[in-house]
């Protein structure tokens, strides 16, 4: 049986989704979403991961833990778990395998722990823009050191601009700057093509959404405050979580933009507000050229023109007529996301997941293969001279003998005399 389950992992959400006997994906629910707020509750043996463990740390509770990315910084900072301590890093680990686990038992009908499939577990990653590579390492090292093999990361962009190539809405050749919005956070991410070769990056704190989505955002937390006197919120970081939200809310709007918002902490509060308030404050919005330079700089150091890049509005949040018209009046090439290119990219990443049999290639070390010992060369002789020819035969020479001194047979019977000196002078 083939199965897979997939966790998109951003700095306040993850989101899962699963896999099974090829058929199409799902969502997988352990209550009442597949979206899970990053936030966790340990006491004793209780461990509690998502929504019920983000109302204990808003009311301050000392086990419960949010802002994961933050707080793992701190090396020295521990949770207690069946009576071990535990560095906080392990929050993650624990409460994506209370989801795995829950896959085993309710989709699969499994009986037996989790323990026991870690190891062919098809897990996968996918990483939103938000999380930094450092991030991404601690994640996948979490899983890696617990015994999850058969785990891999997904390159979502390359098969995004792939459908969307196919579709014929992105061309070979050009160079796409892909925009993303996230928690009121602008992702510029610069491709060389649509074989997502990355260029360079860039981000922009307070830019991640259309201007309209921002102001309206602004004005339902100023009116839920106002309204709720006792209220203590981190006005910046409610703007952030309401993007979202806000954005669905301009999509159909009347003159009264009414309805129940739900912060951060999980509570809902009834809001009132009017389109005609949100369009004069629009008229004093100027904050849009941190967008531009920051777009032009990332070109020029890739040495490319307005006319050469395609601008892809990756989320809801940007996706808008305002934000798209404003683009245009700069650049020639901006389109925004659709969900049914999300939707058909989600199938695209399962089916090759199907196709690979839910298996990665385990990336074993190999030891270097063992050469053979060389043969030692057989020492070469010379080559035999040729034969000599007759007239290189050397003739002999007659080379004149010494002159034989003839000695005495018996000098002692015959004693040689000295020879006898000269005559003397006058």
């Amino acid at each position: 049986m083939g199965f897979c389950v997939l966790a998109k992992i951003s700095k306040r959400t993850v989101t899962f989704w699963y896999q099974a006997d090829s058929n199409p994906y799902a969502p997988l629910k352990m209550r009442e979403s597949n979206e899970v707020p990053l936030y966790f509750y340990v006491n004793g043996n209780d461990f509690i991961f998502g929504a019920a463990a983000r109302e204990r740390f808003y009311k301050n509770d000392p086990y419960a833990y949010g802002n994961y990315f933050e707080i793992v910084k701190d090396p020295a900072k521990h949770f207690s778990i069946y009576g071990n301590k535990k560095p906080v890093k392990q929050l993650f680990y624990y409460g994506v395998e209370q989801y795995l686990s829950h896959f085993l038992n309710t989709v699969l009908y499994k009986a037996d722990s989790i323990e026991s499939y870690r190891q062919q577990f098809p897990l996968r990653f996918l990483f939103d823009d938000d999380i930094e590579d450092n991030e991404k390492s601690l994640i996948e090292n979490l899983f890696q050191e617990a015994g999850y093999f058969n785990l891999e990361r997904i390159a979502y962009h390359h098969t995004l601009f792939n459908i969307l190539t196919q579709k014929q809405i992105l061309p070979n050749n050009k160079a796409i700057l892909l925009m993303n919005g996230i928690d009121n956070v602008l992702y510029l991410n610069l491709y060389k093509n649509s074989k997502a070769e990355a260029l360079g990056s860039a981000k922009l704190v307070g830019q991640g959404a259309d201007p309209r989505v921002k102001i309206l955002a602004d004005m339902i937390v100023e009116y839920i405050i106002l309204q709720n006197s006792y209220l203590s919120v981190n006005k910046d970081a409610e703007i952030a979580f309401l993007l979202p939200f806000c954005a669905a809310l301009l999509q159909n709007i009347g003159p009264i933009i009414k309805g129940e918002a739900e912060l951060s902490d999980g509570n809902r509060y009834w809001f009132n507000v009017r389109e005609r308030n949100l369009n004069d404050r629009l008229q004093y919005y100027a904050n849009d050229g941190m967008i531009f330079a920051a777009t032009d700089d990332l070109l020029r150091a890739n040495n490319l023109q307005a006319d050469d890049v395609m601008i892809l509005l990756g989320s809801e949040e940007i996706s808008t007529a305002y934000f798209s018209d404003k683009l245009l009046k700069k650049y020639h090439h901006v389109i925004a996301l659709q969900p049914v290119d999300v939707k058909d990219t989600m199938l695209a990443i399962f089916q090759t997941i199907a196709n690979a049999g839910y298996n990665v290639k385990a990336k074993v070390p190999t030891a270097p293969p063992v050469l053979p010992r060389p043969a030692l060369p057989t020492p070469k002789l010379p080559p035999p001279l040729p034969p000599k020819k007759q007239s290189d035969v050397s003739k002999p020479v007659n080379i004149p003998r010494l002159p034989e001194i003839k000695v005495p047979q018996n000098t002692k019977n015959n004693p040689v005399k000295p020879p006898p000196l000269p005559p003397k002078k006058s």
